[in-house]
């Protein structure tokens, strides 16, 4: 039998722990487009999360993002196999929020010379990066590729990502609301926590009239799903709002102080939609 070497392509827009890219060789991410005033960056390449939320709030117009470029995931996964894998797991926002997941099963269907395979989290942020960190830890326990395949998808219906969003105005301009209008009517005062439903589209899960209320909310969301998942990874990420991500990591690190609770910054493609000064709670249950 043929030894399966794995590694992971993923998009910018799934917030994979940074250590995870320094601890493995055998991951790469594909940036999403971001146009901010009519320049484009690539994201967390020509531009970091904090400049891109900066810029948002003195930007002339909203700034917009797009999917990456198929050239792009090419080239990604060339380097891949360059260095001799043989078998990559691809690993995408919600397919009901970007057209990412497709662009990415496009490119796995004309492979010929490497098995590929693309995982839809149904997520998004961090709640769709602790796959990759999931996959990592099921590679290293060697096993098979149809194996960490099939429980990567076990795990897509099990976990859950909340985020406290200070308004609903990035969502309502930008056209991302999806289900959540209906839960908020013509509120603009509200602060919502938002999740990705079954189907992976943004829906609203509580909402509050303070910034206090709605994060013990949102903290007691994620506390309801650790607590009954004790195998579950946790993450907590910000955009440019580092003392918030440094409240609710240890408000969560008091309730569970064995947990590893990974923390980073939300990346532009989700602040694009949602505006800065958000944190969010992802909970990966393998």
């Amino acid at each position: 039998m043929t030894e399966e070497k794995i590694a992971l392509l993923v998009d910018s827009a799934s917030d994979v722990p940074e250590h995870i890219f320094t601890q493995y060789q055998n991951i790469v991410a594909v940036p999403m487009q971001l146009m901010i005033d009519g320049k484009t960056y690539a994201d967390r390449e020509t531009i970091e999360p904090d400049d891109f939320y900066r810029l948002q709030s003195t930007a002339k117009e909203l700034p917009k993002t797009a999917s990456p470029v198929m050239g792009d995931v090419i080239n990604r996964l060339a380097t891949l196999k360059s260095r001799g894998f043989t078998h990559v797991i691809g690993i995408t926002i919600s397919g009901a929020l970007s057209v990412t997941n497709s662009l990415f099963k496009q490119v796995a269907e004309s492979q010929d010379d490497v098995k590929m395979v693309v995982i839809d989290t149904k997520n998004i942020g961090v709640g769709s990066g602790l796959f990759a960190s999931y996959a990592e830890s099921l590679i290293d326990q060697q096993l098979p590729f149809t194996t960490i395949i099939d429980k990567l998808n076990a795990s897509v219906p099990k976990s859950s990502v909340y985020i406290y969003i200070p308004t609903l105005k990035y969502l309502r301009a930008g056209g991302r609301i999806g289900r959540v209008a209906g839960f908020f009517g013509a509120a603009l005062n509200i602060k919502p926590i938002i999740t990705c439903d079954s189907d992976g589209v943004y829906t609203a899960i509580a909402k509050a009239r303070t910034e206090k209320k709605a994060v013990q909310k949102m903290v007691e969301l994620a506390f309801q799903k650790i607590s009954a998942n004790k195998n579950a990874r946790v993450a907590v990420a910000q955009g440019l709002n580092e003392p918030l991500l440094k409240q609710v990591t240890g408000d969560l690190q008091n309730r569970f102080p064995s947990l590893n609770i990974e923390t980073g910054n939300i990346s532009p493609a989700l602040g694009v939609h949602t505006g800065p000064g958000l944190v969010g709670i992802a909970v990966q249950v393998g």
